[in-house]
């Protein structure tokens, strides 16, 4: 069922909008430029605009055959999956009034159906956790992150996962960028556990760093899909299905998740809007075909 604000979207100019999410103040968390779009539109002219908003992802948006469409692109390529840029988009879409507070929408993705709904303050979004496997310690990461890594993994989403003991100041940590290039991954992970929170307590579970060249992102400042990824360990390593964690980036941002299911995690945290406006750029029409293998 198409509601009124959602055939307003279909007909109204493109809307922008600048969000940071996990985080309660503008400039923190990580920033995603979210764009609801007129129709579809090549990956060439989304790829053109995401360069243009510098953001380490830009979320776009499109409202075909009665269902919310989602992708995402860095400014050098297209994604699978990508948190902040979820929430972003679940924050865009209840300033435009689509979503409605305490209301549940599906956002089709190349990730399936993600769930989001707003609570409060504070949003959640529903990802798959995405698959570790279990790898040999390598002596080359070892030297890359100046400290013994005790275990590490390869994974589903091409990310590689390095935990480092808790005493490491991780976020004091500078990579050397080319080396990391030079690793078989599309981003590397590097967390380690923090004091031991409590159910009611403030202080995190776990932290962790995400740093993805290749995608065009040095550093990623609070990363949804990265979190998403790591969540089972930690739900096995403390026993609780709710956890608190940090990401130790310059930008800094919080979030909890809570277990859902076998495979899925909901993530949840609070957003600041920073503007919002009308794209005056046309963007070139077509890649219907795209678009429509989103639709369930």
């Amino acid at each position: 069922m198409t509601t009124r604000s959602q055939e307003g979207t279909e007909k109204a100019a493109m809307r922008i909008a600048q969000v940071d999410a996990f985080t309660t103040r503008p400039f923190g968390g990580n920033g995603a430029a979210v764009v609801l779009l007129g129709g579809p539109a090549t990956g060439q002219s989304l790829q053109a605009l995401a360069a243009e908003c510098a953001q380490s992802e830009t979320a776009f948006l499109l409202h075909l055959q009665g269902q919310w469409l989602l992708r995402w692109f860095t400014p050098t390529l297209e994604v699978n999956l990508c948190g902040h840029g979820t929430m972003a988009a679940a924050r865009a879409l209840s300033h435009w009034g689509v979503l409605v507070p305490g209301q549940q929408m599906d956002l089709h993705s190349r990730s399936g159906a993600l769930a989001v709904e707003q609570r409060g303050a504070g949003f959640r979004v529903q990802l798959p956790t995405g698959r570790l496997r279990q790898a040999p310690l390598d002596p080359g990461l070892d030297r890359l992150l100046g400290t013994p890594v005790q275990q590490r993994w390869t994974s589903s989403l091409r990310y590689e996962v390095a935990l480092a003991e808790p005493g490491f100041p991780l976020a004091e940590l500078t990579l050397d960028q080319d080396q990391l290039l030079c690793r078989p991954c599309l981003g590397l992970v590097v967390m380690q556990a923090c004091r031991a929170g409590t159910a009611g307590g403030e202080s995190p579970d776990y932290a962790l760093r995400f740093f993805a060249p290749r995608a065009g992102i040095p550093e990623d400042p609070v990363t949804g899909s990265a979190h998403a990824l790591v969540a089972p360990y930690w739900w096995n390593r403390t026993g609780r299905d709710l956890l608190k964690a940090r990401q130790l980036s310059r930008r800094g941002g919080r979030l909890r998740l809570l277990r859902r299911g076998k495979d899925q995690v909901v993530l949840e945290g609070e957003t600041a809007l920073v503007w919002s406006g009308d794209l005056l750029a046309k963007l070139e029409p077509g890649g219907q075909p795209d678009w429509e293998d989103l639709l369930p």
